[in-house]
């Protein structure tokens, strides 16, 4: 009798619990109903902790869909920051206790709105170069579309892009990198960044060999394409193979004679070929000379293009000390020659000038710029020039 006694009190309690649980989880979705997500989640976050929640599907999808709708309100910093997570866990939970399936269509929607906001705060991380918290938004993101046996194209994106930034800090993450990037060209994303960042992957591995087929594979998808044709000039340039970097950008000038990112790449791949002291001189001085008509064909197009204002300086700062440095060599009965040498060279330098002031402007803190023209007005004589950009190098 005793026994019996106990029995039934214990089950009077769980009954009892179980009321409570399901007054709870009723309170909670009321008030979820009436967009009141303060006392939704006050209830629901009652309701999860009975024992008796444990193996009630109805609890958990009511969870998932109230902090998910928290993770879309302008409240959710106030309520529960980790909002997405919570709801994320909560509707894995209904989905494996909903044995009935009585939620199963409804759960797949809203996990793949929870995937999109996985996906969002992914992207907020990676513009803040935050590559570590991205990397398992996107992960999180990539494996809900897996359960809805749907391939989460942009997210499988998203984690390449951030394994290409850590592979740029620390080759160790070069093979992943390649093998996400890899996966995307497999199954044939049309977006052509996919096939030139894993052919410059290859290229920091010295993989010139699988580089290169990347590039072909790319030129098959995307016919013509500048990007493309870039990036295999910069395969070349790496083997110093630059002549046939000229012939790839020659092919991209043709179809966008406009585009400043081919002209600069061509001014960069004559300015390498000046400086290849294999090729005879007469050659080398008329690669010096197209370097400078592309680098101002690039300025011509974009005056703030700070890269080409810099190069162009510098190849006639560069001209300028080259022949200066000449001229200091001279015995000193060859006077003349000297004269003449030294006219030269300062005449090159004052053609530097106006683009290295321009750079100034442009980037007044670059350190590069601010030597190159300590050096110019050193030499130039110019004075009070002199003193100010030596002011600004001494507080830097």
């Amino acid at each position: 009798m005793k026994r019996t006694l106990v029995l039934f009190a214990l089950i009077m309690l769980v009954s009892a619990a179980f009321a409570q649980m399901k007054k709870d989880r009723t309170s909670a979705y009321n008030y979820w109903m009436k967009k009141d997500l303060v006392k939704a989640k006050e209830f629901i976050d009652k309701a999860v902790t009975y024992p008796e929640a444990a193996t009630d599907a109805k609890v958990w999808y009511y969870r998932g869909g109230i902090y998910l709708d928290i993770q879309l309100s302008p409240a959710k910093a106030v309520l529960a920051p980790d909002a997405i997570n919570v709801a994320y866990e909560a509707y894995q939970k209904a989905k494996v206790l909903d044995t009935k399936e009585e939620y199963k269509s409804d759960i797949v929607v809203r996990l793949s709105a929870i995937g999109g906001e996985f996906f969002n705060e992914g992207i907020s991380f990676f513009q803040q170069n935050n590559f570590d918290g991205a990397m398992p938004l996107f992960e999180k993101a990539i494996n809900i579309g897996k359960e809805n046996q749907i391939i989460d194209t942009l997210a499988n994106y998203g984690a390449a892009l951030c394994l290409e930034k850590k592979a740029s800090a620390d080759k160790a993450f070069l093979d992943k990198a390649i093998a996400q990037y890899q996966y995307l060209v497999d199954i044939k994303m049309k977006e052509v960044s996919i096939y030139t960042s894993l052919a410059n992957l290859y290229k920091d591995k010295g993989d010139l060999e699988k580089g290169s087929a990347i590039i072909n594979l790319g030129k098959v998808q995307f016919p013509g394409n500048t990007d493309l044709i870039i990036t295999e000039a910069n395969m070349y340039i790496s083997t110093n193979n630059h002549a046939k970097a000229v012939e790839s950008l020659m092919v991209a000038k043709e179809k966008e004679p406009n585009n400043v990112s081919v002209l600069y790449a061509i001014g960069v791949t004559y300015d390498l070929l000046k400086n290849d002291t294999k090729l005879p001189d007469a050659e080398r001085a008329g690669y010096f000379d197209k370097a400078i008509s592309a680098y101002k064909e690039t300025i011509a197009l974009d005056p703030n293009y700070f890269d080409a204002v810099f190069n162009l300086g510098a190849i006639y700062f560069n001209k300028g000390g080259d022949v200066i440095n000449e001229a200091n060599k001279l015995p000193i009965n060859e006077s003349a020659k000297y004269e003449k040498l030294l006219a030269e060279g300062n005449n090159y330098l004052n053609l530097a000038l106006p683009y290295l002031e321009k750079c100034e402007v442009l980037q007044p803190l670059d350190k590069s710029t601010l030597v190159s023209l300590k050096e110019i007005y050193t030499r130039l004589n110019m004075g009070e020039k002199l003193t100010a950009v030596n002011s600004k190098l001494s507080s830097m």
